[in-house]
Parts: structure tokens; C-alpha cells; sequence
């Protein structure tokens, strides 16, 4: 674990200090409150829905709106398979709408009190007034430590890369999209709800001649885990 936060450092100070050092960057404060349902179906399935506000402009405007359902398969209790459609809107500037099916791999390892968590997603990106689909590679790597004895408490520490992996005229240019360091502490109601805050700098990778951004937000975070649905 110590190389795992280790990593996350090196990358966040990187991505601050480089892109500071280059040249001025947008700074903007924002606050997210994204909700997570999941649903087991049984042991093998499972589903979710996140609902995900965003708000920036110093937390005075509205942003962004991602609906995103998925459903998942379990080969075991530390690798998963998944499949997704996000329904993006944005509103700053002017609306524009995205519509983003994706694909991902989830690999869960525990290390006494630490859940490490890895994500590898491909999203194939319809823009609106784009022609073509924009493919994008995104990876997180999250850390969850657990709290106390009683477990009621968990520290969280993540990083996520995202990287476009093809060049549109207009759009999305082949290179490093944005970076997005977490870190934050959850509270575990009980088994079925946790309550989640922190700290988000997201790094906006934008094109000439828009200067890069950088996002300061405040996550609020609920998650909520239903009954399952088929019992075994």
C-alpha cells in the first residue's frame, strides 16, 4: 500500500506543479453530489445507477448532468466484468448533450485494512455536433482504509487518468484529457448506506486557445445498496 499512495502523490504533484510552472490555469471552485444505487440481481449479477450533479462557476450554476446505469458480472469476489450507458448534459456555455456507452474491468484486492481498487474503462463518446465517435481510456486507482474497530468510518484516497485515444476536428484531441486526485472520509450507516465527503482537484487538459483548468470541488456522496433481487 505504501507504493500504491506513493503513486498517487507523484502523479497529483505532477499534474499541479508541471501545469502550473508551464503557464496560467483557469481555477474554478464546483461542488458534486452524486448518488450510487446498486442492485444486486444475485451472486453472479448486479446492477447500478449513479446520478451525478454537478455544480461549478464557484458553486453558482449548474454544469454538468450524467445519468449512468450498468450492470455487471462477478467471475469471482475480486474481478468483475461491466457494461454502461452514461447520458451526459452540459450547460455552461451552451447545452450539449453526449451520449457515452462503455465498458470496464474492476479488479478488488484487500490488504489487511485497505480495498484497493482498480478500474479500466472505454467509453465510446457521441457528441453532439461532433461527427464520429471519440474513444476514451480512463483508469482509477482507489484506496479505502477502514477506520476503528468497529469499522463504522473509512478513509478514501483515489486518482483517475483519462486519456482520448483518437483526434476529431472540433473535438476531443488524441493526449491526456484530465486527471482527477480524491481524497475523503465515509461514514457506514449500515450495511445498505455510507455517506461519502471530500476533496477533488480535477485537471482540464483544454485546447488552444482555452488555458487549462483547474477544478477545486467539494464531493458529497451517497451510496446505497438495495436487497437482491433473485435469492440463491
Amino acid at each position: 500500500m505504501r507504493i500504491f499512495c506513493c503513486i498517487i502523490i507523484i502523479v497529483f504533484y505532477v499534474f499541479l506543479n508541471c501545469k502550473e510552472n508551464a503557464y496560467a490555469v483557469e481555477n474554478d471552485l464546483g461542488l458534486w453530489a452524486p448518488i450510487y444505487l446498486e442492485l444486486p440481481i444475485n451472486k453472479k449479477v448486479e446492477s447500478r445507477l449513479e446520478i451525478n450533479t454537478r455544480l461549478q462557476d464557484n458553486v453558482t450554476a449548474l454544469n454538468q448532468l450524467v445519468i449512468r446505469p450498468s450492470i455487471g458480472y462477478n467471475i469471482n469476489d475480486k474481478l468483475s466484468l461491466w457494461a454502461g450507458h452514461a447520458w451526459s448534459t452540459y450547460y455552461s456555455d451552451r447545452f450539449l448533450r453526449e451520449q457515452r456507452p462503455w465498458q470496464q474491468v474492476l479488479l478488488m484486492n484487500r490488504f489487511g485494512k485497505w480495498l484497493l481498487v482498480n478500474r479500466t474503462r472505454l467509453e465510446e463518446r457521441f457528441i453532439q455536433d461532433i461527427e464520429g465517435v471519440s474513444i476514451r481510456g480512463r483508469h482509477s486507482v482507489k484506496g479505502i482504509y477502514s477506520l476503528g474497530n468497529k469499522q463504522m468510518w473509512e478513509l478514501v484516497l483515489a486518482n483517475e487518468l483519462f486519456v482520448n485515444l483518437n483526434s476529431h476536428f472540433g473535438g476531443p484531441q488524441a493526449g491526456i484529457d484530465q486527471n482527477r486526485f480524491y481524497t475523503g472520509i465515509a461514514r457506514v450507516i449500515n450495511k445498505n448506506v455510507k455517506v461519502e465527503t471530500g476533496y477533488q482537484l480535477q485537471y482540464i487538459n483544454q485546447q488552444s486557445p482555452k488555458i487549462d483548468r483547474l477544478n477545486h470541488a467539494v464531493l458529497i456522496s451517497l451510496f446505497i445498496t438495495l436487497p437482491q433481487l433473485i435469492k440463491d
